[in-house]
């Protein structure tokens, strides 16, 4: 694990813009590292593509690489510290699925397990020592400083994970093998398609990760999920776009790339199915003004 960027964000820290809430980061997307948010204390709400989470400090979020999020000051008074890290092979960052369930952990209002508060005293005496201003002289110390206590946090993650079923725990006990084993592997292949949406995939490429027939993947895909592979690999794409016409200056052709399509009048036809105009009539009725 390398950690790439380290940074701590208060509202005293920038009292020169005034900050009424909420205020909007821009939408952010990392395509090679992951991100450790810490919500030290005031009232945050995180959006991705698919998922909101209102947390209160203290609170650790995850955030794996290639996710669209943005983040919303709620309260008045906030602070928070993040780390960039680059992982090689994923081998300590929690799967997204994983990431996911943590996340959801952090916004419940059930109690958490006591080993998430010394999770949490470890990362307050992190941003503590980080803070210091004898630490802020030595900035070349800092990153070897915080190694050891990252990785330790996030083992603490991946060991509160592992109490928690990987399928979510409101998937009912079924009673036919069979039929246990394709919905899981269906949803194993949703976790996969959401993570690799940009990738170039084929229905080919789908059933060989399966084991399955082309024919019978398509059946039971729709059985457990409502729709075709392709109709639920689309919506992902078309989430992707809308986000990155609404917040990026990348051109609508380098997004149909960015998002998984080799073509730009495919991106442009599909788009204007699913939205009723093109993708450069709806960026200019939503785009976002820059700051």
């Amino acid at each position: 694990m390398h950690i790439r960027m380290y940074n701590f964000v208060s509202d005293l820290s920038i009292s020169a813009h005034h900050v009424q809430a909420p205020e909007f980061s821009p939408l952010l997307i990392h395509p090679d590292h992951h991100e450790m948010l810490y919500i030290i204390e005031g009232k945050v709400q995180l959006n991705s593509i698919d998922h909101r989470y209102e947390v209160t400090g203290p609170a650790l979020i995850l955030i794996p690489l290639n996710t669209f999020h943005q983040l919303i000051h709620i309260s008045k008074q906030y602070s928070y510290a993040y780390w960039e890290l680059k992982d090689n092979a994923h081998t300590s960052f929690p799967q997204p699925h994983q990431c996911m369930i943590w996340n959801n952990l952090q916004c419940s209002s059930v109690q958490k397990p006591p080993l998430i508060d010394n999770l949490f005293q470890r990362m307050n005496a992190l941003v503590a020592l980080l803070s210091a201003d004898w630490v802020q002289q030595h900035p070349d110390i800092i990153h070897e400083m915080a190694h050891s206590d990252l990785a330790t946090i996030l083992s603490l993650t991946r060991h509160v994970l592992s109490s928690y079923d990987k399928l979510g725990d409101n998937i009912p006990a079924p009673t036919n093998k069979r039929i246990a084993s394709t919905k899981e592997t269906v949803e194993m292949l949703v976790r996969w398609m959401e993570e690799s949406y940009w990738d170039n995939i084929t229905l080919q490429t789908l059933a060989e990760r399966v084991h399955f027939n082309s024919s019978y993947l398509v059946r039971m895909f729709r059985r457990y999920q409502g729709e075709t592979p392709f109709q639920f690999l689309n919506r992902l794409r078309m989430k992707a776009a809308i986000s990155y016409l609404a917040n990026s200056n990348l051109t609508v052709e380098e997004i149909s790339y960015t998002i998984g399509y080799q073509s730009i009048h495919y991106f442009s036809r599909l788009f204007k199915q699913t939205y009723g105009k093109s993708p450069s009539q709806w960026r200019i009725e939503h785009k976002i003004p820059s700051s």
